[in-house]
């Protein structure tokens, strides 16, 4: 088994073990908000900058999808095609069972974003990718090949992701702790390795098997990008925590980096 196999295996079967504690909480929510024609989860300053792409009836992946509710929503906001990729079999089960339910025409697959299928290559004018997703990525430039990869030849990447400047700060979960001090190396090479599960939905704590979570630079961010055939257009950074992990350093005071949203084009 290769490296980045045995990693991204291993957060497959946490994620697979998390799920079922998110859909106690969150299930019926989803269901009752997308019963609603038309529902989106897409805020400010996502919205501006998704609607800037002109994406209406365009082909949509969205990467790391978990349970589908971004991608059913840029669906309901008119995009055309759209096909939703994610490692946790419960998360994409999940993500059927409900744009079913609600009759939204979303594709979902069950795959390792590094193995996606090949006949999904140069089809797509966008490739999305939302909060929660380069952190699990054991290869960046790899990663970034990939995404190069199923984007058409006038495509583009949309990134809403926390900022990695607040990986170097404490967490919510812990206490007594100043939320501006600077805990954790910017420069990280070895992945954390954690068993505390992730239901950061339901808050439950249980022992979970061991997944691994990598801290990518701005820098190896970037560059994953542009040596991978692609071009920045769009960097822009926000004060608010989208990742429920950095509430507390949002309300310390001093704003600070903890969003960005970047957009580039295929050359």
């Amino acid at each position: 088994m290769s490296d980045i196999k045995k990693y991204t295996q291993a957060n497959r079967e946490a994620w697979n073990e998390a799920m079922p504690h998110h859909q106690k909480s969150n299930a019926d929510k989803w269901d009752i908000a997308f019963s609603d024609k038309g529902f989106s989860v897409i805020k400010e300053p996502e919205l501006s900058l998704i609607e800037s792409l002109n994406f209406q009836g365009q082909k949509i992946a969205h990467v790391c999808c978990n349970n589908g509710v971004e991608l059913m929503s840029l669906k309901n906001m008119g995009a055309g095609e759209c096909v939703g990729f994610d490692i946790s079999d419960e998360a994409i089960q999940e993500a059927r069972e409900r744009a079913a339910r609600v009759d939204i025409a979303c594709e979902f697959v069950q795959t390792d974003a590094y193995d996606i299928p090949e006949k999904y290559h140069d089809t797509f004018d966008i490739v999305y990718i939302s909060i929660g997703c380069l952190g699990w990525m054991p290869a960046i430039q790899r990663f970034f090949g990939k995404v190069a990869a199923l984007l058409n030849e006038d495509g583009e990447l949309f990134i809403h992701e926390s900022h990695p400047f607040s990986e170097m700060l404490p967490s919510d979960d812990l206490d007594n702790v100043d939320p501006m001090k600077i805990i954790e190396p910017y420069f990280k090479q070895e992945p954390y390795i954690d068993n505390d599960g992730i239901d950061y939905v339901g808050k439950t704590t249980y022992k979970s098997k061991s997944m691994y979570w990598f801290v990518w630079t701005l820098s190896d961010i970037l560059m994953g990008i542009i040596d991978n055939g692609m071009k920045v257009r769009h960097f822009s950074e926000y004060p608010d925590d989208i990742s429920t992990l950095h509430g507390k350093n949002q309300e310390s005071g001093p704003e600070i980096p903890l969003s960005y949203i970047l957009i580039a084009e295929k050359e």
